[in-house]
């Protein structure tokens, strides 16, 4: 990293940054021995100067750490330099800063995976994202990235939702999530008089999978089945039809296929029947979504076909236009931006975007990004449009655990010229 007249490096090895000095030949200045969270820090990462500060990844903890340059000076028995004006590499994605960020997770490391947007059925500013700790269990935020729950589970690692399930006479909304703690399929009604999760498993609910990992709701066109897709990280990936049994809900298995290496975000088309998987180092491949649509594939979006596309691919969302129409979300990790495609037809790539830091309101942007989701709903002041969830793995200015960003479709659709319901 470059600050005024320093280079800094960081010596991986021993956890420490060495300072040189560029106006004397790059003369070493000294070395600066790091620690976060109570303790030295074994392995520093990469580096990146940000208003003036230093973030340097602690890749032991899997977390970015945040000084001053200032600081850094004192270390060293020297006066900080003065900035220097570096022009940024120019980026073909829009560059879009985040709105809402989440209270962050309680698990230090890489711990926050995945969102999913839940809407209230008469107050839209109601509405609530459910997101994982794939390191202790689930939190509830609302659209100001409030917690008002955290269910200590296990290490869950995705969630989706469907609301219109029938339960016991009534239609509730069906929270389901991988959990990796106990290889179980989690079920959770989301109360919407409370906004609470609580647990409808009809008892444990095995997956008979060594580490159940991607998961995705579908409810069925055909006959109004709600399904669940589970997958593995080598590769499996398990349909369970989902059954009501009076005031609870069991998992029966239906169907099983395979990728040929570790896949993670699914989505399900409810209108048209599609199931989407997103093979981390590969690409994104279509299935059929019903038990009997077998392991026939096509392929959508692939890492090798698609230069904005950089692995691991991530999450994948839908925003519903209404009648079949809308677009497809895809994190491309190894990138740190969001490829956005058609829903129909070949699924054309219709351009990316990144979620950068909003500096007025003091929220850093949104990168290494796993889980996201979407809505075309109204969720309230801001997101009349609809809005996009992503996890962000480097939860910065301050450094602080892992979260989720929100930003408004409308600044979507502005920046990649789509559509808004």
């Amino acid at each position: 990293a470059l600050h005024g007249p320093w280079l800094i490096a960081s010596d991986s090895s021993v956890g420490a940054l060495t300072v040189d000095d560029r106006r004397h030949d790059h003369a070493v200045v000294g070395r600066v021995f790091l620690a976060g969270q109570g303790a030295a820090i074994e392995e520093t990462g990469s580096l990146a100067v940000v208003d003036g500060r230093l973030l340097v990844q602690d890749d032991a903890a899997d977390v970015w750490r945040g000084l001053t340059m200032t600081a850094i000076a004192a270390a060293l028995g020297v006066e900080a330099g003065d900035p220097v004006a570096l022009a940024a590499p120019p980026s073909p994605f829009a560059a879009l800063p985040a709105m809402v960020e989440t209270t962050p997770m309680p698990s230090f490391g890489d711990a926050a995976d995945d969102p999913a947007i839940w809407v209230h059925p008469t107050d839209p500013a109601a509405s609530l994202v459910v997101g994982t700790d794939k390191r202790g269990g689930l939190a509830v935020y609302d659209m100001t990235g409030r917690q008002l729950q955290y269910l200590a589970v296990g290490r869950v690692n995705n969630v989706d939702l469907r609301s219109g399930f029938r339960l016991a006479g009534q239609e509730i909304s069906l929270v389901a999530a991988s959990n990796r703690t106990d290889r179980s399929l989690g079920l959770y009604r989301l109360d919407p008089a409370t906004r609470q999760l609580s647990d409808i498993a009809a008892g444990l609910q095995p997956t008979g999978l060594d580490d159940p990992y991607g998961l995705c709701l579908y409810r069925s066109p055909r006959d109004g089945s709600t399904y669940a897709f589970i997958n593995d990280s080598d590769g499996r990936m398990r349909q369970w039809r989902l059954i009501e049994t009076g005031d609870r809900v069991r998992a029966e298995r239906v169907r099983d296929f395979a990728l040929a290496t570790q896949p993670e975000g699914c989505l399900a088309d409810d209108v048209h029947g599609w199931l989407y998987v997103g093979e981390e180092d590969v690409g994104v491949w279509r299935f059929g979504a019903e038990p009997d649509a077998g392991e026939a594939r096509t392929p959508v979006a692939m890492v090798a076909g698609n230069p904005a596309l950089k692995d691991d691919v991530e999450g994948i969302a839908l925003y519903d236009l209404g009648g079949g129409e809308g677009y497809l979300v895809v994190s491309s990790q190894g990138n740190d931006s969001y490829a956005v495609f058609e829903r129909i037809g070949d699924n054309r790539y219709l351009g990316s975007f990144a979620v950068v830091a909003n500096a007025e309101l003091g929220i850093d942007g949104a990168s290494e990004t796993d889980g996201l989701d979407v809505s075309s709903a109204n969720l309230g002041p801001g997101f009349e449009a609809g809005a996009v969830v992503v996890q962000d793995g480097r939860n910065v200015l301050p450094d602080e655990t892992q979260n989720f960003k929100y930003l408004p479709w409308s600044a979507v659709a502005a920046a990649l010229g789509l559509r808004g319901r």
